[in-house]
Order: C-alpha cells, then structure tokens, then sequence
C-alpha cells in the first residue's frame, strides 16, 4: 500500500497534511526528537520509582507523581491538536472516569441521613463523634480521607501514564513495540541486579532488586517477561531479516532469559505460578495465530503442556522447597493471611456498598483483627478482596470493569487486526494482564506504586491497539 491509499476516518481527511505519517522530512524529524524526550522522560519517572523500592515511601513516589504531572502538562500544552491521537472509545474512557469520579465521592462530606442509607457502619461512626462534638452533621464515606486523597491521586498518576503512552504509541504508530522496550529494559536491570544478588550457598536470602519485598520484585518481572518473550516470535514470524532487528531479538531473548531467572530467583511462588500462566496464555495465542482448523486445538495444547513441563524442569531446588513449606505447613499452622482474609470479610460485611475509602484498610481493619494485636496489618495479602473491601460492592464493580474492557479490548485485537506487529503486542499485553490477575490473589501488587505504574503503561497500550481501525500503513 502508497502512502496516497492510507484510509482515515472522514474526520481526518479534512487535512491529510495532519496525518502522523505524511509531513515533511524536517516535520518528522522533529516529531521524532520530541517523541523520544517524552518517552525518556516517562522511562526515567518509572525507572526512579523502580529504584526507589517500587515507590512505596510516599516522598518518593510524591516525586512520581509531580514528574508525570508536569510531563502531562508539557505535553498537551506544547503538542499540537493536529499531533494528538484520536480520541479514547467511550467504552475505554468510562470506566476510568467512572472510577476517579466514585473516589473523589468517598472524600465529600455527606449529610448523616445518606450516611446510614449507602453505608450505615460509617454512619454509626459520626454518630459515635457526635457524642464528642455535637456540631458535626456531615461526614466522607472514607474513614480516613488522608489516605483516600493520597489514592486518588495514585490513580490520578497512573491514568496519566495510561493517557502519556497511547499518545506516545499514536506517534510511533509504524514502530509499534517502541513504546514497550523501556519495560523489557528495566525489568531486565532489576533481573541482572536479582540474579547477582541471590546466593545458592544461603537460598533463605532471594532476589529482590532494590525493592524491599521479592514478591513484588516478581510481580514487577513477571509483567515484563511476556514482552521479552513475543517480541522475538512476531520477528521471526514475521522474517524480518534486517541487522537491526537482528539486534534486538537477541537483545529480546537475552532479556527474557534473565527476567526469567530473576522470577526463578526471587523465590516468590506465587510469582512463578503467576508466570507460568501468563507464558502458558501466550503460548496458546500465539500457536493459535500460526495455525487453522483442528491442527489448533492439537498444537495449543502440545505447546501449552510443553510450557508448564519446561516450567516445572527450571524451577530451583529452594523454590520447590517453599512451595512444600505450604503443604507441611497446612497441617500443623495455618498461613497468617487466612487470619487476614477470614476478619477483612466481617470489615468487608460492614462497608458492603460503597467501602471504607481507598487507601484505609490499615485503620479500618484494627477493630476487626482477632490475631497479634500488637502488630499492625497494612495490607490484606489479596488485592481482589482489598479493593472490596475499600471500595465496597459499587467502586469494585467499576475497577473490575475497566480491567474487563482491556483485557477485551486486547483480545479483540488478536482476532480482528491486520497487522502483525499489532496482534503480537496484542498477545504480550494479554500475557501480562493474566500475570498480574494471577498474583493479585495472595499479594498486593496493585498498592506497590512502580508495578501499578507498569499496569498502566501496559494498559495504554492496549488502548492504542484500535488505531489500526483509524489507520492502515505499510509495515508493522
């Protein structure tokens, strides 16, 4: 296909000169320096929340969020409207907006009456205050609004880094993996400072890289790992036979290796579980892109139980070891977080409808434990479950829906996009979505700012997979 046949909306056609693709050699040259400052910009915000133990100190991650606020700023108000991507499907902007709005609620003070019809606990709660100062009538669904307004603006960021890597992606359009080869590069930093860390002669100690917990250097790793894995698949597939992509497959396959150790090495076995679902997921999909008829449903499955059988053959001796920890262990002590799980559900009970607040778990959960009083729990271990509990039965409903449609969104294009180096990306997103759906049953990945960061850069980019509906180009 020419450049003159490039199909666009009819509300494009107006000023083919617009187009991203169609400008003069020192228009696009300069629409490529400013695209490559902005994407180093937001590499270099990740990579310190990285470094920083995943931004879990709020002074760090305070720094996050303050970068992205002024990267968003600079954006839009230097870009011009012509260079903007189109705008976002309702039925992928809702959900967010949906969202941010029903937080922002639990931090306006209601009148006590429509306290005790949409959460009647907390109610109870202002009424117990108003034996201490008469004067209060009104008050937040969030028991502690500090920490609701500190989430808010969490989700804030992350929408804006959802928003920042779609514009990124529309401008990239013709080299679609651009926009993930930042993530690929820093897992695999954190994998080599993993692998180097972790000590075969004492395996009680595992990697972490410079987060605090090996879990979640895991779930950070484990969201990457599907993108040093595809990418390689869609090159050879492909037959792309350029030195330069030469380069970067090999640079790819090195990278998934070592994001893999790092896995491996992190001795998080709800982590390895969570990876080897997700490299299952994507064996499956991408068999099934190669092949037609009954011959792929045979290969889905030979390529499937190959994965899990590899899998099981690499996995160290330390890990299988914690992972019979849990089957001695259920006969005689039972895992803290069944304590946890057990009391959140009454917390959960009482804030049926609309939560706690975003953000308060640790100081609604107190009057609930039944275990060491003296130790504070900060996290349920369960992000489903946290998030019910927070967000109650309505804000729950909306974060599993905004999920819901980009997991659809990604699967839609693996059926319906022409373009290879689309659906291939396609398919990593997928992989790395079913990664953290995974883990999110026994951690909290999705409270650890720099892997939630990672779920929104992942996200925006699968909101950037419909531009192929908007577009046709040349090559993928």
């Amino acid at each position: 296909m020419k450049f003159h046949e490039l199909r666009l909306p009819r509300r494009w056609t107006a000023d083919i000169s617009s187009s991203p693709v169609i400008r003069p050699a020192r228009a696009k040259k300069a629409l490529r320096v400013s695209v490559w400052l902005y994407l180093v910009a937001l590499t270099l915000t990740f990579g310190y929340a990285v470094l920083q133990s995943g931004g879990i100190v709020t002074e760090d991650w305070d720094r996050c969020v303050v970068s992205l606020g002024l990267l968003v700023l600079v954006y839009f108000g230097l870009t011009k409207k012509s260079d903007l991507a189109p705008a976002l499907e309702s039925w992928l902007s809702w959900p967010v907006l949906l969202l941010l709005g029903f937080i922002g609620l639990q931090l306006v003070p209601l009148p006590a009456s429509l306290l005790q019809v949409i959460s009647p606990r907390r109610a109870a709660l202002l009424r117990a205050l108003q034996g201490v100062s008469a004067g209060i009538h009104a008050a937040p669904i969030s028991v502690f609004p500090p920490g609701t307004l500190a989430h808010l603006l969490r989700v804030a960021s992350y929408v804006a880094v959802l928003v920042l890597v779609r514009e990124l992606a529309w401008r990239t359009l013709r080299r679609r993996w651009v926009v993930v080869f930042p993530i690929m590069v820093i897992a695999g930093a954190q994998a080599a400072l993993g692998v180097f860390q972790f000590d075969w002669l004492t395996p009680v100690s595992p990697a972490h890289g410079t987060y605090l917990s090996g879990n979640h250097f895991a779930g950070l790793l484990e969201l990457s790992l599907p993108f040093a894995v595809v990418y390689p698949i869609f090159t050879i597939r492909t037959r792309r036979r350029s030195l330069g992509s030469a380069l970067l497959t090999s640079a790819s396959l090195a990278l998934a290796a070592l994001i893999l150790l790092g896995i491996l090495f992190s001795l998080s076995r709800m982590g390895f579980v969570a990876s080897v679902s997700s490299l299952f997921v994507v064996a499956c999909l991408t068999v099934a892109m190669g092949t037609s008829g009954r011959k792929r449903f045979a290969a889905v499955g030979i390529v499937g139980g190959a994965v899990i059988a590899i899998s099981l053959y690499l996995i160290p001796d330390p890990l299988i070891y914690r992972f019979d920890q849990v089957v001695r262990a259920s006969d005689t002590t039972p895992d803290p977080r069944l304590w946890i799980w057990k009391d959140t559900w009454a917390l959960a009970r009482d804030y049926p409808l609309v939560g706690s607040g975003l953000g308060t778990f640790e100081q609604a959960f107190q009057k609930y434990k039944t275990f060491a009083p003296r130790v504070a729990v900060d996290s349920v271990r369960n992000d489903y479950l946290q998030l019910l509990v927070e967000l109650g039965g309505f804000g729950f409903t909306i974060a599993a829906s905004a999920m819901l449609v980009v997991l659809v969104s990604a699967a839609r294009a693996v059926v319906e996009s022409v373009r290879p180096a689309t659906r291939y990306l396609a398919v990593a997103c997928i992989g790395a979505l079913v990664a953290v759906l995974v883990h999110s049953l026994t951690d909290y990945n999705l409270y650890v700012p720099a892997n939630a960061m990672l779920l929104a850069w992942i996200s925006g980019a699968v909101a950037s997979l419909d531009f192929d509906s908007q577009a046709t180009f040349i090559s993928g």
